[in-house]
């Protein structure tokens, strides 16, 4: 629930904060996605929890307007 917090916070900021949540976004649903491979591969009793989660992160993420240009999108180096 944490990183859904943090993924509307990303989308509804702009600049350097918008910046610093869309990181700890993508932390967040990499930590996510080994807890849920872990769960699924253990046979976890809240494996469909985890999954069900995972999948409302990354739908979120693509769904969701942000306010500037995401940082994945953003160029590296400048000319």
């Amino acid at each position: 629930m944490l990183a859904i917090g943090i993924l509307f916070l990303s989308k509804i900021s702009s600049g350097e904060r918008a910046r610093w949540a869309e990181r700890q976004f993508y932390v967040a649903l990499m930590v996510m996605t080994f807890v849920t491979l872990r769960t699924v591969a253990l046979s976890g009793d809240l494996w469909l929890v985890h999954t069900g989660t995972l999948g409302i992160m990354i739908i979120g993420s693509l769904m969701v307007r942000t306010q500037g240009t995401p940082l994945a999108m953003q160029p590296r180096f400048h000319l």
